[in-house]
């Protein structure tokens, strides 16, 4: 008896470490997750763990899908790939197991861990609004020194869950501070780009109010919000299509010095300019080596060409690409060139704004040039169709564990796509498990998850919220197949409740 309860705590303190080393540290979070499959099996009570793996349907869902990619290896051509992959996703048979043969986490010991859970994903974006002022020119998505920013966007997604949840259910008087976090966490989400946390919030805080708490008056508030946030993207959307008048015709033929102008008029508008009109790059590179002691053939501090990166920026501002335009800018807009900041846009506190400016340009370059690389979206959009084609390809039984990335590269060579030798997946995980297992196997499993789901009416809406963000997760992210993704997937099973321990929520 004495040995149980040393092991509980330690499970406790386990399953505590391994929340907040998600979100800080892989190589810690992989340590933490054997240690917790040592206790497990040091604890003993196998009769009773026996028992709880009988009854568990969710269980037996991650073993038939743990299951599915080992029985996959009899038709992968690429064997050592296949074995690599079982190794990435061992946590998806293990982590599950002992969670699930171990009694629910209550009480104060889930309040405590679930709050050091989320003071650990606020300091870690703290960590990383630091990082964004004071490192210059830090792309937003390397914000977050320790985990993808779209699983550490998902993360913040659960810590508004978990604070707008203890507003709900609390008596305390100074409960309605948490919605300082929310706001914090709806901050730094919007800083981080990820369209699909956005996504995420609103459809899983809409299915919470309509499924569970059902108070109209928070779903009036709800609609409020959403429409703001629509009429806020709308408004910018309109702001970057509206054309200027140096945009319409007719079009100058010569510059103030005399130089001809070129006018593509390939219609790629950014700003509410056409980019390729106005441009004279004689008088630009004249102008700018003046102006600037980085030349005007090299590339800008991030990557790309001079030429390019000041033509946006001209054209973004409403200025003429030649010498008046360039003698126009600011010694500070020249360093914002210099660094290869290519719409001063991207230099606004208004994140919204910045995210769709950032899309809008994507949709503009792949309408006109159908190009991809580079862009996130547009991507994605690829490597989805690629993977609907391999799919087509192999239609029943898939292409085996260890094959996809060999095939979607394949695929991508033979269109010639700019996207092939990269390191791209499906960006999908219901895609990528359709090339791996086909129709069959995605049903199979389709099979046993939803045996499981008719014990989620059990669970309280903190844990729905998790069911909602991983399903939507994984339309634009292969969430399975990294740690960091499936920790996030398995780690708050260990707060579930059952029949018997369930109260109102």
């Amino acid at each position: 008896m004495f040995g149980s309860v040393i092991h509980r705590r330690i499970y406790l303190v386990l399953l505590a470490l391994l929340g907040g080393c998600m979100v800080t540290s892989i190589w810690a979070a992989n340590l933490v997750w054997i240690l917790l499959l040592l206790n497990w099996l040091l604890e003993g009570r196998w009769t009773e763990k026996w028992r709880m793996a009988r009854e568990s349907r969710l269980l037996h869902a991650f073993l038939v899908l743990y299951l599915m990619h080992v029985i996959g290896l009899l038709w992968t051509s690429n064997m050592p790939h296949g074995l690599e992959v079982l190794q990435v996703k061992l946590p998806l048979l293990f982590v599950p197991t002992v969670m699930l043969t171990s009694r629910p986490v209550e009480g104060t010991a889930r309040r405590n861990i679930l709050w050091f859970y989320g003071f650990t994903v606020i300091v870690v974006s703290i960590i990383g609004m630091v990082r964004l002022l004071t490192i210059h020119d830090l792309p937003y998505r390397y914000a977050v020194p320790y985990i993808s920013h779209i699983r550490f966007a998902l993360n913040c997604c659960m810590v508004i869950c978990l604070c707008l949840h203890g507003i709900g259910h609390s008596t305390h008087q100074l409960r309605y501070l948490l919605l300082l976090p929310v706001v914090w966490m709806l901050a730094f989400i919007l800083l981080l780009h990820s369209y699909t946390a956005v996504v995420v919030l609103a459809v899983v805080s809409l299915l919470i109010l309509l499924l569970r708490w059902r108070r109209w008056p928070l779903i009036a508030l709800w609609a409020v919000l959403a429409g703001g946030l629509l009429f806020m993207t709308g408004h910018e959307i309109k702001s970057y299509y509206r054309l200027v008048p140096m945009a319409q015709e007719p079009l100058q033929a010569y510059t103030a010095g005399g130089r001809p102008y070129t006018h593509a008029c390939d219609g790629i508008i950014e700003n509410g300019n056409y980019i390729n009109n106005y441009l004279c790059r004689e008088e630009m590179r004249a102008e700018w080596t003046h102006r600037s002691t980085l030349p005007y053939d090299s590339l800008t501090a991030s990557g790309y060409s001079v030429e390019s990166t000041l033509t946006r920026y001209l054209n973004a501002l409403g200025l003429t690409k030649d010498s008046v335009g360039v003698n126009t800018l600011t010694d500070n807009q020249i360093a914002d060139i210099e660094e290869g900041v290519a719409n001063p846009v991207y230099r606004s506190h208004n994140p919204i704004r910045k995210m769709v400016y950032v899309m809008l340009l994507e949709r503009e370059f792949h309408r006109h040039t159908h190009a991809s690389a580079g862009f996130t979206m547009l991507q994605r959009f690829e490597m989805w169709g690629t993977t609907l084609h391999i799919v087509g390809q192999h239609p029943w039984l898939g292409v085996g564990t260890g094959d996809v990335d060999d095939e979607l590269q394949a695929a991508l060579f033979r269109e010639d796509s700019e996207l092939a030798g990269s390191s791209l997946r499906s960006h999908n995980q219901y895609l990528s498990l359709l090339a791996a297992f086909g129709v069959v196997g995605l049903l199979l499993l389709a099979i046993f998850f939803l045996r499981a789901t008719p014990a989620m009416r059990y669970q309280p809406a903190l844990l729905l919220a998790l069911l909602f963000t991983i399903l939507i997760s994984c339309l634009t992210e292969d969430t399975l197949d990294t740690l960091a993704g499936q920790l996030f997937c398995l780690w708050f099973i260990a707060f579930r409740q059952t029949p018997c321990t369930n109260t109102t929520h």
